[in-house]
């Protein structure tokens, strides 16, 4: 047994050595660092657009504008005409005398009214989505169109920001408010070779034309309807 244990304390001690002289791996040689490709120099030029004039004048905003409010309107014709039955409910209950027909009355009511709320939530649901749908679209073509006449104009920065479009807002309280309290950057001064919302609106009529126009947009890419002024700084 003693022997065994000095034999094993031999081993212990000789893998001790073993590792001891054992060299350390080979450290990877430190990457070459890749510098990052220059950016591009600046233009200095910077545009903005009236997005309440894009809304009022870019025609397909204009359609799905309309298409939903006819679809409001007959969704609450339909919800007006089962208040209107819950009302005449009521009142066909209130004035029945025995009480075994004002139970049955109010029964139904209590049906009507549980089908109005399912069928208002319904709507509800059904027009949140389809105008959330439609803003979508609207915002990824605006967002193309922007994209086409910055690189047309060189721009480094478009702005969008809502301003009065009619002598009657530009006299509203509303229109002074909405000025000097503004919830983010607005312009008191917009400089005409800055304005960009023209050709923005003429830009995306003619690239992505409302469903009831005629022509489709030409094929290969958006094209910028006009340029602003003056033209790019060198």
């Amino acid at each position: 047994m003693k022997r065994f244990i000095v034999s094993l304390s031999a081993v212990i001690a000789f893998g001790l050595m073993a590792h001891a002289q054992t060299p350390p791996p080979a450290a990877a040689p430190a990457a070459t660092p890749t510098p990052a490709p220059a950016a591009a120099k600046p233009t200095g030029r910077v545009a903005v657009f009236n997005v309440a004039q894009v809304m009022r004048d870019y025609k397909k905003w204009q359609y799905y504008a309309s298409v939903m409010n006819q679809k409001r309107v007959v969704a609450s014709a339909d919800l007006s005409k089962l208040r209107n039955d819950i009302a005449e409910m009521q009142k066909r209950m209130q004035a029945e005398p025995l009480p075994t027909k004002q139970e049955e009355i109010m029964k139904a009511a209590t049906v009507k009214q549980r089908e109005f709320e399912d069928k208002e939530k319904g709507y509800r649901k059904a027009l949140d989505e389809e105008s959330a749908g439609y803003l979508r679209n609207l915002y990824s073509e605006i967002q193309q169109c922007v994209k086409a006449i910055v690189e047309a104009n060189g721009f480094d920065l478009v702005m969008a920001y809502p301003d009065a479009i009619s002598a009657e807002e530009l006299n509203s309280p509303l229109y002074y408010d909405l000025k000097l309290r503004p919830q983010a950057a607005m312009p008191f001064y917009v400089a005409p070779a800055a304005n960009m919302t023209d050709v923005l609106i003429a830009t995306l009529n003619n690239s992505f034309p409302a469903p009831s126009a005629a022509a489709p947009p030409a094929p290969g890419g958006l094209t910028p309807a006009g340029a602003t002024t003056p033209a790019p700084m060198k």
